[in-house]
């Protein structure tokens, strides 16, 4: 690819790039911007700078390992904006919050800040850049060594190469971080991320010692250090790396870092060195979202687990390799239930009724009254 420097202060880059696709079968690479690189900014904010298309233009940083921050802003027609130019950082660490102003250096022309040396594996740095009185926000997720060690090892997956839309044995995107292969996928109605790692042939392995950090933007932006897995029935420790994530839709961006033995590595997903990665609204987005069945399979456990913790003749049969579409073998025998019924003597005794005869008295008057009428013809 040529690249024809541009005269002046600074200058942008201005590039194509496509992203894989992603779902259960392999698709066609989306674009993630496009045009062609057509300048370059090293001579301004230095090699390795990354720039991000917004729907007015581009913005070009280079965040350096010991924080100090550089950024240049290009209008439409890729003509550097050096005039009506200010902006804000938010600088998210292990400390806490801090709010550094960009200002404009006269020199240089450039926006400059002063942030905290980059220790952490993802350092979460928000932007509002204020452009002619309208306002770019974005969101970049920076390695320890800054925007260069983004872009090194951007370059570096490149060169091992991966067709694009290949997806990994679960259905996931694979991303190439360092020496690593990874399979990344998100559970569409949970949120639960999975990371495999996986060999040459894209099988999985296991994740050894490996710590994996996600820094996503997406509805807002997020931090995920995800944990290796537990052993379960059918599923053996460190079979892959778990988390949760608050997706409504795809995100906008996903940048992976690694750390194994105390090395590290980070990826974009879908950025390539040298490219402009789009972050406006009509940007595609990163396919990490898939239809899983975990969430059957978790409950069909449990309750397997329940009627076994009931019954000890319940026994459940999934072996370490099993797959996790695999149906568990269960046998149950019904206990024997023997009921005898009560034996009930029931007398009843009628009750004894005695009612007296009535007892008449006639008066002297009423015998001689009756008398005299049995007497009379």
């Amino acid at each position: 690819m040529k690249i024809t420097k541009l005269s002046g202060v600074f200058a942008l880059l201005l590039i194509g790039l496509a992203a894989p696709g992603c779902g259960k079968e392999e698709q066609p690479a989306e674009a993630n911007a496009t045009v062609e690189v057509t300048a370059t900014a090293e001579s301004a904010i230095g090699e390795g700078a990354y720039v991000e298309e917004h729907e007015s233009g581009k913005a070009a940083f280079n965040v350096a390992a010991d924080g100090n921050v550089k950024a240049a802003v290009s209008g439409p027609d890729g003509k550097p904006i050096g005039e009506d130019v200010s902006g804000t950082l938010l600088w998210k660490d292990a400390s806490g919050e801090k709010t550094l102003p960009l200002t404009l250096d006269a020199k240089t022309g450039l926006l400059v800040a002063a942030g905290p040396k980059l220790e952490a594996d993802l350092t979460e740095i928000g932007y509002t850049l204020n452009v002619a009185g309208k306002p770019w926000n974005g969101t970049l997720h920076v390695p320890a060594g800054g925007t260069a060690e983004l872009y090194a090892n951007a370059k570096g997956a490149a060169d091992l190469g991966l067709p694009e839309g290949k997806l990994g044995p679960h259905g996931g995107r694979i991303e190439i971080v360092g020496d690593d292969r990874l399979e990344l996928l998100v559970d569409e109605v949970t949120g639960e991320v999975r990371v495999y790692v996986l060999d040459v042939d894209l099988k999985p392995i296991d994740i050894g010692e490996r710590k994996v950090t996600l820094g996503v933007v997406a509805e807002a932006p997020q931090v995920v250090v995800l944990a290796p897995v537990a052993a379960t029935a059918g599923v053996s420790a460190g079979a892959y790396l778990t988390g949760k994530l608050a997706l409504a839709a795809d995100p906008l961006k996903v940048t992976v870092a690694v750390r194994n033995a105390g090395r590290s590595a980070v990826a974009l997903c879908g950025y390539r060195a040298g490219a402009a990665f789009a972050v406006h609204a009509h940007a595609p987005r990163v396919k990490v979202r898939v239809k899983t069945d975990w969430h059957a399979h978790a409950h069909a456990h449990a309750d397997l687990k329940a009627k076994a913790d009931l019954d000890p003749k319940v026994h459940v049969h999934t072996g370490a390799g099993a797959k996790a579409h695999a149906k568990a073998n269960v046998n149950v025998k019904a206990p024997s239930v023997r009921v005898t019924p009560p034996s009930v003597n029931v007398q009843i005794k009628a009750p004894s009724i005695s009612i007296p005869k009535p007892s008449f008295k006639a008066s002297a008057s009423a015998r001689a009254s009756a008398g005299a009428k049995v007497g009379t013809h």
